[in-house]
């Protein structure tokens, strides 16, 4: 039997966990539009600061994901995060938040996870799919700048379910499941600042307000001696409501918002920017842990797929692992 040729889009968490299942079954190739493997699971530097300004930390309920941790716990590459947490609310005292379940992070910075699983995979960077086209039984795959990769007997989608669904062709089977999913935005403020952060907590989550979380972000395991740094992030709500807004001005607002509920602010010779996420939750998931068109060779799996959190994202590749020919 040919080994199958599979381009797979996107190089998240469910991306690489797809390509780690599936490299000894296919030949693989995988594409990433941005600079780097990561996803959402991202980092982001502006020396002398680093800023996890994607996916905060995870959790591990399923025992699959339990298990899949288990080595990289052991290696320290995740570690589990124990912060003082507080709630924050303008009009009252902050108060202790307990986690009741562990939360981890990846170390030395969030990104670090995703390019330890994409060691010995053969993933393009810097490479955004633009359209596919049909020939014979198989996909040739062109890029934004015309150039063209393949032909490939199945094409899987890890992206975001708005962008597979303009992606994928309209007689796809589960371009209605796609069109269902809803994703939803968020803004994320870094700041860096030589000064000590005033605040006795290292988390917050945040009570009516356009904000929803802030983390000190050098005090995450795995960064001791970085420059001080927070990570500042809206609620999906909020950025939903202003996703296409000035991000300059949606800064000053979630910076203004900052003062009023912590009373600080940034120096002026401080770092600050902001990145603007426009699919970083999932509101209404698929309903399906993938999807998968037999017929037409056609394949998507991601965190959206069951429920926008980290776990969410391998699972779901893990069903689809089991379920392709």
């Amino acid at each position: 039997m040919t080994t199958p040729r599979i381009a797979i889009i996107g190089a998240g968490l469910a991306g690489l966990s797809l390509a780690h299942a599936l490299k000894e079954r296919a030949e693989l190739q995988m594409f990433e539009k941005a600079r780097g493997v990561s996803g959402r699971m991202s980092t982001r530097y502006a020396d002398p600061y680093q800023f996890d300004h994607g996916a905060q930390y995870f959790t591990a309920r399923h025992p699959s994901f339990q298990a899949f941790l288990k080595p990289l716990l052991a290696a320290g590459l995740v570690v589990e995060w124990t912060p003082k947490v507080v709630t924050l609310a303008k009009w009252e005292a902050p108060y202790k938040r307990d986690w009741f379940e562990p939360h981890y992070v990846a170390t030395p910075r969030m990104n670090r996870l995703a390019q330890h699983l994409a060691e010995g995979l053969p993933v393009a960077v810097s490479v955004e799919i633009a359209a596919l086209e049909r020939q014979g039984e198989g996909w040739v795959l062109h890029d934004k700048t015309g150039s063209t990769h393949g032909p490939f007997d199945w094409v899987i989608s890890t992206a975001p379910a708005a962008q597979t669904q303009k992606l994928f062709p309209a007689e796809c089977t589960f371009q209605p499941t796609l069109a269902q999913v809803q994703m939803t935005g968020c803004y994320t403020v870094m700041i860096g600042t030589h000064a000590p952060l005033p605040w006795h907590w290292q988390a917050a989550v945040v009570k009516d307000s356009p904000l929803g979380w802030l983390a000190v972000n050098h005090s995450k395991p795995g960064r001791e001696g970085l420059a001080s740094s927070l990570v500042v992030q809206s609620t999906d709500v909020w950025a939903e409501a202003h996703i296409d807004e000035d991000v300059p001005a949606m800064q000053t607002l979630l910076l203004e918002e900052l003062e009023a509920l912590t009373g600080w602010r940034p120096a002026a010779e401080d770092h600050v920017a902001t990145h603007r996420w426009r699919y970083a939750g999932t509101a209404t998931p698929a309903g399906e842990d993938c999807l998968l068109d037999a017929s037409l060779r056609l394949a998507a799996c991601g965190d959206w797929s069951i429920g926008g959190r980290v776990e969410a994202a391998y699972l779901s590749a893990m069903a689809l692992a089991a379920k392709l020919p």
